[in-house]
């Protein structure tokens, strides 16, 4: 994707270039002397600078292999340096097809830099997810175009994905388009890094890839990393780095002390080896870790053999960080890891095998044979001597290795989690309406005038006409008639179109408000933007909220083509909403639709319980839902284990899959027909005795196809890219095929609905990305009647497409119906026409970043759990109270890392018919759930049942809540920590 010009392409040759990074090797990151860098986009600055990575072999492409034609299409170079005051990341790109038009949030769907930091790779090192110290940020070039206006040509940006919510203020970008791609450079202010103190020797970890958009539809075809491992976002794949000088070689990073590389001890016996020590810095403390097992031939059970002395005095067990003194394994025992001065040792032949056994490895992720225990207290300055003692029989052979002693932060040093609030607490109850007194009065040139208050907002539009131009009504090209009407809350707009001309004519049509030195605050798709400006195409949540503390408007469209071509934007203090992919065929006349909400301020949770009101959103969500996979990795599982699994999480409906695979793969697609059912049977029959009260539900996708004669079969249904090329979702067996019911994949696909429903005996179906997969358009025929590219500049139609929603919603519609009309159905991602989300039938939105919540805001608010970094029931609970400052419910995700040992708050979160959303709580008609303290109630003298769950996600047995009577209504007073939770229940 992008090279340079000619002077660029010879300082580069000058720098020294390491083909990729291999594993384990620490790289160096070199310091910028005098002069600083200038962040320019021009790479002369970084000609003395060495160790570039390369990013230009086929095994560096991590993501979407299928889409990627060489080196031209996508490769780079990148570059990082320091100084005290930033971290410097600069690349040379190549890339044959630009296309960024995203910002904020959506510049991964475009060409762009990602990066992945660890500032702190030696803090809770046995922790594999992003957390404390771990960062996700994209370094978008922007579109490199001056061409379409300030709406379509974005500027260079830095956008952190993780930690969630974060802001780089001071990070500054800059790119330049080659005749190859383009350059892109970028300086991260050290302080947005949890003050990290750069220095010479000082270690991080990092990744970096180089991602590929060559379609106008913005998605991710592609992505090449530096490292070749397979692709997955984890602490464990980042590369080790230090700080070095200006030469770029690391001097020889810290490992620790090494204590003893192996050591075998016979049962009865032990062993002593000795080790010197420096003092411990001030502010560390001593760990000492080491991979102990009792060697046996297959992974097994356990025994408290293993005793340690460091200079004649014992090491306890409860000196262990990285795992808990009792832990629940996969097949449902509780296991004591330590008591009193023995540890507990597990038989397997290797040090990784436990942790892969299906009945052994232990539920929460923690390592069953890598120990880290504090000493500090036990060490001396000097000579050292540990003693290793094997307390069981004489045929047991204990087996360690890879012992050393490193520093680490003191546990202490973590911030404390708020305690219970003091004070007065704000009285929480539902609005029912949003009292905004306003006016509306219509102006000329398509224009409507709001008043709130005494601020007036004037709202226009424009619609393109090919001349090329901007018209604010009827012209040569197209016929406009305009409709207005005021509700109690809100005013809705209907302009209707016809097309004039015998050709398809492209209509780009723009609302907006110039609110001036009035914007304080900017909400887009449900997300604020502290700088006030962005974009955001997505048809999940396409809104606008905009104002201050005295006025405020927002902003959605409503019917279906519009939603799903709508970009929301904020620029230079004007916002609103525009369709920049509507196209009429000859003679065709179509309504667009879309609603202005004043608001007395500035509140995205006031605009967005209107727009729930508007579009009927506030239906009845009856029950938990929870995957618990069938196959021979639950089979094992004891009946106990099994009952404890669904009882403690609780769902209402639990979704079978995975088992039996084709070919090692899901089988997803038509393939599904030749599948030996026994498993889900069995299952089914198994968990119904032990649970009866629940539904039980199967997979299902209506998309994606693995057979591999499927483009024969299914010829006329390939869903095709801008190039011809038949999509898939990442790899080649995953194609990606549209169902209709006319062509030739629409009938077969549904025939899996007809086996999960009939010979498999399923109460109902889960269907996964039902509205479409990956790929928003399909380039080719049937044509939508809608959609098509269009040049920004003549404003007329590039090409025709069609969205897959509009496409299929016939299909779909026709299936879910039947679905409904046999047992529940439970969808992934909101709907997106009107139709299909008039069948109210609940769905989640997936928590990979818990800002997703925000596409669950038009909808069912259900946030599923977090698939990438849930690892315990402790981490689920950390994502719903996460959703709950989105103003959503859960619904439980992993089954095999996620077995819980207790009830939590998911027991009393449905049934619930939300009547508003707010940050920290969601108020239903049958209860409140809440994150936050407050006087919670209903506005009536309805009685309330309250349970408060502690910072662990355990309910709190006990604890107390005050009820206070205020103007004829009954509130319960709940005052409880940070990580605390609680349901009032409405009696």
């Amino acid at each position: 994707m992008r090279i340079l010009s000619r002077l660029t392409v010879c300082v580069i040759a000058q720098m020294s270039l390491l083909p990729g990074v291999s594993l384990g090797e620490v790289i160096g990151i070199p310091l910028k002397p005098d002069p600083p860098i200038a962040i320019d986009g021009d790479l002369g600055d970084w000609r003395t600078v060495p160790n570039a990575l390369g990013i230009t072999n086929a095994t560096q492409v991590t993501y979407g292999a299928g889409a990627w034609t060489g080196a031209s299409d996508l490769s780079g170079k990148v570059r990082f340096a320091w100084r005290t005051e930033y971290l410097f990341v600069a690349a040379e790109v190549v890339d044959d097809t630009i296309s960024q038009r995203g910002r904020g949030q959506d510049v991964w769907k475009g060409d762009h830099l990602m990066l992945f930091l660890d500032v702190s790779p030696q803090q809770d090192a046995g922790r594999s997810s992003f957390g404390d110290g771990q960062y996700q940020i994209a370094l978008s070039p922007g579109s490199l175009s001056t061409s379409g206006g300030p709406l379509l040509d974005t500027k260079p940006e830095a956008f952190a994905y993780k930690p969630d919510g974060m802001q780089l203020s001071g990070a500054e970008v800059a790119a330049v388009r080659t005749t190859s791609g383009y350059t892109i450079e970028a300086a991260l202010p050290w302080s947005a890094f949890n003050n990290f103190a750069p220095s010479e020797g000082a270690s991080l970890s990092f990744e970096i890839g180089v991602s590929d958009c060559d379609s106008p539809d913005p998605h991710q075809d592609s992505m090449m990393t530096s490292d070749a491992r397979p692709w997955e976002i984890t602490r464990t794949r980042l590369n080790p780095a230090m700080l070095a000088g200006t030469d770029g070689k690391p001097r020889e990073a810290s490992k620790g002390v090494p204590v003893f590389a192996s050591l075998e001890v016979a049962g009865g016996a032990e062993k002593s080896v000795t080790f010197d020590v420096p003092q411990t810095p001030a502010g560390l403390e001593a760990i000492l870790t080491f991979k102990a097992r009792m060697q046996f031939e297959k992974v097994a059970g356990c025994n408290p053999a293993l005793a340690l002395r460091l200079n004649g005095k014992p090491v306890e067990a409860t000196r262990m960080i990285n795992k808990p003194q009792r832990a629940k394994a996969r097949g449902g025992d509780i296991y004591s890891l330590g008591a009193g001065e023995r540890i507990v040792m597990f038989y397997s032949p290797d040090f990784e095998s436990t942790e892969k056994d299906p009945h052994y490895g232990l539920v929460d992720k923690y390592p069953a044979c890598y120990f880290e225990l504090r000493v500090s207290d036990l060490l001396q300055t000097g000579t050292n001597q540990l003693t290793v003692a094997n307390t069981g029989t004489p045929d047991l052979l204990l087996v360690a290795a890879d012992a050393q002693l490193v520093d680490r932060a003191h546990a202490e040093n973590v911030q404390a989690k708020a305690g219970r609030p003091t004070g007065a607490l704000p009285f929480i109850r539902p609005k029912q309406t949003l009292e905004t007194a306003f006016t509306m009065a219509e102006q000329p040139d398509c224009a409507i005038d709001v008043t709130i208050g005494e601020k007036t907002f004037h709202v226009t539009t424009r619609f393109s006409t090919p001349r090329p131009g901007w018209v604010t009504g009827s012209n040569e090209s197209f016929d406009h008639k305009r409709e207005l009407r005021k509700e109690s809350e809100t005013i809705v707009v209907r302009d209707t179109l016809t097309n004039r001309t015998d050709q398809p004519l492209a209509i780009m049509h723009r609302h907006e408000c110039n609110l001036g030195d009035a914007v304080e605050r900017v909400w887009l798709g449900g997300l604020e933007q502290l700088d006030k400006a962005g974009s955001i195409s997505q048809p999940a949540n396409p809104t606008v909220c905009a104002g201050s503390s005295r006025a405020a408007l927002g902003m959605l469209p409503l019917d279906d083509v519009f939603r799903l071509h709508a970009s929301v934007f904020a620029l230079d203090g004007t916002v609103g909403l525009a369709d920049n992919n509507l196209v009429l065929a000859p003679g065709a006349t179509y309504t667009t639709e879309w609603a202005v909400v004043p608001l007395p301020a500035a509140d995205y949770f006031d605009f967005l319980n209107v727009a729930r009101r508007l579009v009927n959103a506030n239906f009845t969500v009856d029950g938990g839902f929870a995957f618990l996979r069938n196959g021979p990795l639950t089979d094992v599982w004891t009946d106990q284990q099994v009952a404890d699994f669904i009882r403690f999480k609780d769902p209402k409906y639990i979704c079978a899959c995975g088992h039996p695979t084709y070919n090692g793969q899901f089988p997803h697609g038509t393939i599904f027909h030749q599948l030996d059912f026994t498993s889900f049977r069995e299952s089914f029959a198994r968990w119904r005795r032990l649970e009866p009260n629940r539904e039980y539900l199967v997979y299902f996708h209506c998309f994606l196809d693995v057979r591999e004669d499927g483009p024969t079969l299914f010829a006329d249904a390939r869903l095709l890219s801008p190039d011809g090329k038949q999509t898939d979702y990442g790899e080649e067996s995953q194609r990606l095929y549209f169902p209709t019911e006319n062509n030739s994949f629409g009938p077969e696909i549904a025939k899996n609905v007809d086996d999960i429903l009939g010979p498999i005996g399923a109460d109902g179906v889960y269907w996964d990305e039902h509205e479409y997969s990956r790929w928003q358009y399909h380039y080719g025929e049937p044509w939508d009647g809608f959609s098509g590219d269009i040049d920004p500049t003549s404003m007329t139609v590039t090409r025709l497409k069609s969205s897959v929603t509009l496409l299929t919603e016939p299909w779909r519609l026709a299936l879910a119906k039947r679905i409904l009309a046999k047992g529940p159905l439970i969808g992934n991602g909101p709907p997106f026409t009107r139709a299909m989300a008039a069948l109210q039938f609940p769905c989640f939105v997936e928590t990979g970043s818990i800002t997703n919540c925000t596409q669950a805001h038009l909808y069912s608010p259900i946030a599923l759990g977090d698939h990438l970094t849930e690892r315990s029931e402790q981490d689920a609970y950390g994502i719903i109270l996460a959703a709950l400052d989105f103003g959503c419910v859960y619904h439980w995700y992993n089954d095999l890392d996620v077995v819980p040992t207790h009830p939590h708050i998911t027991s009393f979160m449905y049934p619930i018919t939300p009547m508003e959303l707010h940050e920290g709580y969601i108020i239903g008609k049958e209860r409140i759930i809440t994150n936050r303290s407050g006087l919670f109630g209903w506005g009536d003298m309805s009685a309330h049942e309250v349970h408060v769950f502690d910072d662990t996600g355990r309910e709190a047995p006990g604890f107390q809540t005050k009820e206070v009577v205020k103007d004829d209504a009954r509130y319960t007073e709940v005052r409880i920590g940070e990580g605390w939770s609680a349901a009032i229940v409405r009696k």
